[in-house]
């Protein structure tokens, strides 16, 4: 690596990371905002005398979302290992910013039947795809311009983004969903929140402008060629690595979409509690994370990736049925308790796995190994977390079902934290020619 001052690697690392994280926010919000208003859109989009073959429709959009992540993680993975990630970013949130603000002016089912859940689906796959093409650079962005022995600190900024932008979009819509009467809310409060992403994208475009890339990626190209073909190389040199990415994204965006984001589905659908409280619970147990997450990667610098996130796992593992068997006991305060609870162990794998899928790959192909690995995971994954634990719910009949989802969830991921070594001490920079031979990946 070239030398710098320590005060000079700070700046360049605090800089990087908060623009990793301002960007992650907005594209987690405009994300997060279809999930938050599926109970609102299901009649709108697709009428039917059953409300839950409604919202299930409602949430199969959710989940093309999802399908479209792994296209755009490769084209923008692609991108990003020849062109730099700073350039490739400011796109990515873009197009999400721009679909997010048409989904807010589409037509409904009343005024053009079915080309609305038409268009609705192509604008939720053109989030989708911008989508696939965040994490990967954001995460590579922090994390390749952090102080050597503060990666694991550094890189939680992108987990930081995604709370805020959670926390933000369930804020925005609760809101709404307060100022507003059910008929207004279905009217017209729903856009609102979709509107909203337009000067969000003005300030998150504007911000990466003033960010440099990072060091590593810069050192890189002066010293050779960027790879023409990254795909095709990490899929040659660092097939195990892309495995375990995928595994451990299936693992954790499982067990923390379960532990959040559906919750807004589960609590005020499945359970019946209000909608606007539910909405409000969501900010709460999205925003009490960020306490833990910088904590989580701090101490993954001292104690090793391995043991921080393996903590969260085994928290999932214990917590997930007794929690959600006391969120049905009816009684508002248990419930928010029990949510709350369940968000600790959530807050901790957070602070860890984004900086652990980028120091699975070396430089020159890390934005297309994370892209590929993640979003393929986040398809069997998040991606499908609310379709399948309502789907198990209505076929069941048992509300405790998503809660054993989630326990199957954290064991998958305990078992790839068994099988990956560890990587907290590793030199980025120094890994350029790393494949996944027996003894590198033992």
């Amino acid at each position: 690596m070239s030398q710098s001052s320590p005060g000079s690697a700070e700046r360049v690392g605090r800089r990087a990371s908060t623009a990793a994280a301002v960007g992650t926010a907005i594209e987690y919000y405009d994300f997060a905002i279809y999930g938050y208003l599926a109970v609102v859109l299901a009649p709108l989009f697709f009428p039917t005398a059953d409300g839950l073959i409604g919202l299930l429709g409602t949430l199969g959009i959710a989940a093309s979302g999802f399908l479209a992540r792994p296209l755009g993680g490769f084209f923008f993975g692609r991108l990003g290992d020849r062109r730099g990630r700073r350039s490739v970013l400011m796109v990515t949130v873009a197009v999400m910013g721009v679909a997010t603000v048409v989904t807010g002016l589409l037509p409904t089912y009343a005024e053009i039947g079915v080309l609305a859940p038409i268009l609705l689906t192509v604008l939720r796959m053109a989030q989708g795809f911008s989508a696939g093409g965040e994490i990967g650079g954001a995460a590579s962005l922090a994390t390749e311009s952090a102080p050597q022995r503060r990666r694991g600190l550094f890189g939680s900024a992108t987990s930081i983004g995604i709370a805020l932008g959670l926390a933000g979009a369930a804020g925005v819509v609760g809101t709404i969903s307060a100022l507003t009467t059910p008929e207004q809310m279905a009217a017209w409060g729903w856009r609102v929140p979709f509107l909203v992403a337009g000067p969000l994208l003005v300030f998150a475009v504007l911000y990466r402008m003033r960010v440099e890339d990072s060091p590593l990626f810069q050192e890189m190209v002066a010293e050779a060629e960027p790879p023409k073909a990254p795909i095709s190389e990490v899929m040659r040199n660092h097939p195990r690595s892309v495995l375990r990415v995928v595994l451990i994204a299936y693992a954790t965006m499982t067990t923390g979409g379960l532990s959040s984001v559906y919750l807004l589905v589960h609590l005020s659908a499945v359970l019946g509690y209000s909608l606007t409280w539910s909405l409000w619970l969501i900010v709460l147990i999205t925003l009490l994370p960020i306490g833990l997450i910088p904590w989580a990667g701090a101490m993954s610098d001292r104690f090793g990736r391995r043991a921080v996130l393996a903590g969260g796992l085994v928290g999932f593992l214990v917590l997930a049925v007794p929690c959600f068997w006391v969120m049905q006991q009816g009684s508002l305060v248990l419930a928010t308790i029990a949510a709350l609870v369940l968000n600790v162990p959530f807050g901790i794998c957070q602070g860890v796995v984004y900086t652990v899928y980028t120091e699975q790959f070396p430089t020159r192909v890390r934005y297309s190994g994370v892209s590929i690995g993640f979003n393929i995971g986040g398809v069997i994954g998040s991606g499908a977390v609310s379709v399948v634990a309502t789907g198990l719910v209505s076929m069941t009949g048992n509300t405790l079902a998503p809660g054993f989802y989630l326990v199957f969830a954290a064991v998958v991921g305990l078992l790839v934290v068994g099988w990956m070594r560890e990587t907290s001490r590793d030199e980025l920079a120094g890994h350029t020619q790393r494949t996944d031979s027996p003894a590198s990946a033992a």
